[in-house]
């Protein structure tokens, strides 16, 4: 599988530097893919934003107490995608996920758009997952497609069930959708919620949902922060939380069972770089987190 990726030089490299595949814990890849985009398209150079912020910010984790450079993490470069074919892409994303999940490392995933994440899960199969995100996603279809960004989570839920699927941070929904949310019994928690009762009782629900749970697999859709804090995504909402209280949240959730994680739908010609840096910084600090729950 790692035919299907490229890397050009070492400065496209996360962070920077690399490592050798059979010595990392961490396997990141990105999905340069954003062909259901909705409103505003790029996430296709995602990826390669994130990358190049990674490269020029500090290291240290000041949460953890470690460098992200003790993280032992190979970067594949970019899987090789079909633009305007969401299946095959999806399809990709599970093969690679598989791969990596045999060679028993952690699959970090960079995007592109939501619906990567859907090839994720079904890589692991038995995971749950935890989907900060501004929006649920939760539609059975958008514009006549069943593969969509705005259809990922729905996609998870039929896969996984109602107990494995966490919305956090929602806050742009309509009614169709609200109703169904309330049929099915999905857990969330609205970004109002988290600010009213703050990171820490947020946190307690979360680790209550996930109790039962033996994976969590973690999927971080840049709009689940307020426009303020990450101005280039495709669908910005306001009223969104803050990085710190992000960060906050997935501190609590983070444990041994984490399986992997992905950050998404970062669009950088929308802004000047400051949401793939905000999203670098994020992936520096769940690897670390994750290292030291592992004990990596």
């Amino acid at each position: 599988m790692v035919g299907s990726f490229y890397v050009d030089d070492l400065s496209k490299h996360f962070g920077g530097f690399k490592r050798g595949y059979s010595e990392s814990d961490f396997i990141l890849f990105g999905v340069p893919f954003d062909s259901t985009s909705s409103f505003r398209p790029g996430s296709r150079f995602g990826p390669a934003a994130i990358r190049e912020a990674s490269a020029n910010i500090e290291t240290w984790s000041w949460r953890t107490g470690m460098d992200f450079e003790e993280v032992k993490l190979h970067d594949l470069g970019d899987l090789a995608v079909v633009h305007g074919d969401a299946a095959e892409t999806v399809r990709r994303v599970k093969e690679t996920t598989e791969d990596i999940i045999l060679s028993k490392k952690i699959p970090v995933m960079l995007g592109g758009e939501h619906i990567i994440t859907l090839g994720a899960l079904r890589g692991f199969k038995d995971a749950a997952v935890v989907s900060f995100d501004a929006h649920f996603d939760m539609r059975d279809e958008y514009l006549s497609n069943k593969l969509s960004h705005a259809c990922v989570m729905r996609r998870a839920l039929e896969e996984l069930g109602v107990k494995n699927v966490v919305i956090v941070g929602a806050r742009a929904s309509y009614r169709d959708e609200i109703e169904f949310l309330k049929k099915s019994g999905v857990n969330y928690i609205s970004s109002q919620q988290i600010m009213r009762v703050g990171a820490k009782e947020a946190g307690a629900w979360l680790k209550k949902i996930l109790a039962d749970s033996k994976k969590v697999y973690i999927s971080v859709d840049m709009d689940v922060l307020d426009p303020a804090f990450a101005p280039g995504v495709g669908n910005p909402e306001p009223e969104g939380i803050t990085t710190s209280t992000l960060l906050d949240l997935i501190e609590e959730v983070i444990d041994d069972r984490i399986a992997g994680f992905d950050v998404v739908e970062v669009s950088p010609a929308y802004d000047s770089g400051a949401t793939a840096v905000t999203a670098s910084k994020i992936i520096y600090e769940i690897c670390c987190m994750a290292a030291k729950s592992i004990g990596l």
